[in-house]
């Protein structure tokens, strides 16, 4: 095993080299979700969720989903949600159809916050900035496959049903079978795959989540 973390003279192949700069990079992001967290007062778990809570669709804004998504137990992401109602963050509303769900939607204060934590997203895009345009799409592709290896090892949480996730287009595909589109990924689906959990064709990243009728 290749102890890149603890002996930098291991650094004699590409894909330790990538490993460890992946890692630097994990270190900077964290880092600014810190400091966004020390800012506003809250912990990194509860700028996470209001990050998911953000741009989460309504069907998703619920302690189930911010338990998938965050990978963190039941109890737990019920906790957090429980503290930022507490800092007036987030509210809780009863479904009236159902009152057993609850959906949870963010507060004027929740959503300030959230506007000022899109500032981490601008320092990444502004680091990708002196990349061509060439560069910059080989640099996502790659970012995918990589993504896609770690989530086939267990090691990263899947996203959202497809027609519920921002990076959905409606009939944005090239073709009658698959007429929808992935902003994320590029790639066109059909109808069945945007309505079922569905895997990147090209890396195996499973970029929804399968989730049952409302």
């Amino acid at each position: 095993m290749v102890k890149i973390f603890t002996d930098k003279s291991e650094l004699s192949t590409e894909p330790a080299k990538i490993s460890l700069l992946l890692y630097r990079i994990s270190q900077g992001i964290n880092k600014l979700i810190r400091e966004k967290a020390k800012e506003h007062k809250v912990s990194s778990t509860q700028i996470q969720t209001v990050i998911f809570l953000s741009g989460a669709h309504p069907r998703n804004k619920n302690v189930t989903s911010i338990t998938s998504r965050l990978q963190v137990a039941q109890p737990t992401a019920s906790r957090v949600v429980g503290s930022l109602v507490d800092k007036g963050l987030v509210q809780r509303e009863r479904s009236e159809k159902d009152r057993r769900k609850v959906k949870l939607e963010l507060t004027e204060k929740g959503e300030s916050i959230a506007e000022s934590i899109n500032e981490i997203s601008q320092v990444l895009q502004d680091s990708v900035q002196s990349l061509t345009e060439e560069r910059q799409s080989k640099f996502s592709q790659d970012l995918v496959e990589i993504a896609g290896g770690l989530q086939s090892q267990g090691h990263l949480s899947t996203a959202l049903t497809c027609q519920y996730c921002r990076f959905f287009d409606r009939d944005g595909g090239d073709s009658e079978d698959r007429p929808h589109h992935c902003k994320l990924t590029g790639e066109d689906m059909s109808e069945e795959e945007s309505c079922s959990e569905w895997v990147h064709q090209e890396t195996g990243l499973n970029l929804i989540e399968s989730r049952t009728s409302p």
